[in-house]
């Protein structure tokens, strides 16, 4: 049993009831506050100023019993209700039992210990119930703030069904980056109020304001468009911290200006025109709820960096180590499904195949790590050359690269094939091995053809080397397309 000073709310018209009342328990339990109120509306304004442990409600009057029962219970839904009243009905009795009400005593029965004892026992079956009612409110809650494992969509659940069940003006997260100025807002409606960022000065720790009019020496704007307001700051565990790098602590201990660990978020809820006492009860049970929250936004941000980590697995398997662009194993890939794709279309298909001229000569002069660079410049020359999403350029093995040119004529495979040679030539890339010039150049080869479903794709690389065969044999540093026409 608890040692502090039980404060009851007592709500009765009758001023002699009420002393009578009030006179039972002060004889009987000098660990006891009363207050007495006339009206139910009366009520409810101070159940959001003050805390009660319990409330008698004074039900003489069956007309507005149950309006009233269910105003209170809305208003103070952890507090237990206990009735007294002169009505002797076992079915009004039943009734309310059953709509929550934890005892019904009856005036004409009524003692002090009788009165203490149902007070004692209404609290605790209140809180062993509201307990229940939390955890199934929490379960709830997160089912539906987990439904996404997306942190976008984690963060705006979890607003809205904060907002849901304080009945506040607004609820909202802020994501703390590294500027204030950066700082991103997760919220139901757009916000811009300065006072926010003069409460975020408190959010390394629970802070609850009922009124900021108190406050208005210290925090003047704050009182000016924030009447009352809770933030409570969210922590993630260290661990995670470390893996997520684009969420960076914001708020710093100003007093000293000395860091120290901060949250990963800051919660706020607030009213703009309304004072507000913040019950104990919605204080644990929303640090109870965050705790939860912080678990979906750890599989969030875990799975955020899984797909992050996939798509790099994902475009390792499909790149070429050295320049970057696709590999052959992706080549052959996309080849054979743009050939099954455009047979099916009945549309042409493109293929250039490219060698850089006397290669090997230049490698071995000019050393493996030049031959590299010129590799790499070789690969952003044709990624810049092409222009479609579709198209594809690849390292096809060695110093020959590939360019997958869908729904493309010979006419447009020439012209890509032209610009490519000409910002080469821009470049003037020593090559003094090379009996063809004095820069980098390179033989291409054209193939284009409308593919068929019956024939394999190897139909058009077979047709695009035996053209940058004729190019080479040519004389190299220009191109042959599907005429057997060179280009120099």
């Amino acid at each position: 049993m608890d040692t502090k000073a039980l404060k009851v709310l007592l709500i009765v018209d009758n001023l002699t009831d009420a002393n009578w009342i009030s006179e039972i328990l002060n004889k009987h339990n000098q660990r006891l506050c009363l207050k007495y109120v006339q009206q139910t509306e009366e009520a409810v304004e101070i159940l959001f100023q003050e805390y009660f442990d319990a409330i008698l409600l004074d039900l003489s009057f069956r007309d507005s019993q149950e309006a009233s029962l269910n105003l209170i219970k809305q208003t103070a839904p952890q507090l237990p209700i206990i009735v007294v009243t002169d009505i002797n009905d076992l079915n009004m009795a039943v009734r309310l039992l059953r709509q929550g009400v934890q005892d019904y005593l009856l005036k004409s029965e009524l003692e002090g210990e009788i009165l203490i004892h149902s007070i004692h026992h209404a609290i605790d079956r209140q809180r062993t119930k509201f307990g229940t009612r939390q955890q199934a409110l929490i379960k709830k809650m997160l089912d539906k703030i987990r439904s996404s494992l997306d942190l976008e969509n984690v963060l705006k659940n979890t607003v809205k069904e904060i907002q849901q069940f304080l009945h506040t003006d607004e609820a909202l997260i802020y994501l703390c980056e590294p500027q204030p100025s950066a700082k991103k807002v997760i919220s139901q409606t757009a916000i811009d109020l300065p006072s926010l960022d003069s409460i975020l000065s408190r959010a390394t720790s629970v802070s609850a304001v009922e009124d900021t009019g108190k406050l208005a020496s210290v925090f003047p704007v704050v009182a000016d468009q924030i009447r009352s307001y809770i933030i409570l700051p969210i922590w993630l565990n260290q661990s995670t911290d470390a893996v997520d790098e684009n969420w960076i602590s914001l708020v710093r201990q100003t007093a000293t200006h000395i860091p120290q660990r901060e949250p990963w978020g800051i919660l706020v809820a607030y009213n703009i025109s309304e004072t507000r006492k913040w019950q104990q009860y919605e204080i644990d049970f929303l640090q109870q709820l965050l705790q939860e929250v912080t678990i979906a936004i750890d599989q969030s941000q875990l799975y955020r960096q899984l797909q992050i980590a996939n798509k790099k697995l994902h475009q390792l398997a499909i790149s070429d180590g050295l320049t970057g662009i696709a590999n052959r194993r992706h080549f052959d890939l996309i080849l054979n499904q743009e050939w099954y794709r455009l047979a099916r279309e009945k549309k042409p298909l493109s293929l250039i195949l490219c060698d850089i001229d006397y290669f090997k000569a230049y490698n071995d002069s000019y050393g493996h790590q030049y031959g590299d660079r010129c590799l790499q410049e070789i690969a952003r020359i044709l990624q810049q050359s092409i222009k479609r999403p579709a198209d594809l350029a690849a390292r096809y093995g060695g110093e020959e690269f590939a360019l997958i040119l869908p729904n493309t004529d010979t006419s447009g495979a020439l012209s890509i094939a032209q610009n490519t040679m000409q910002r080469l030539a821009n470049k003037q890339l020593p090559n003094n091995k090379s009996e063809v010039s004095k820069y980098i150049t390179l033989s291409i080869g054209i193939a284009t053809i409308i593919p068929h479903s019956r024939k394999l794709a190897n139909t058009i690389i077979t047709a695009a080397d035996e053209l940058l065969y004729r190019a080479k044999k040519a004389g190299r540093d220009r191109i042959a397309v599907n005429n057997w026409e060179i280009c120099c």
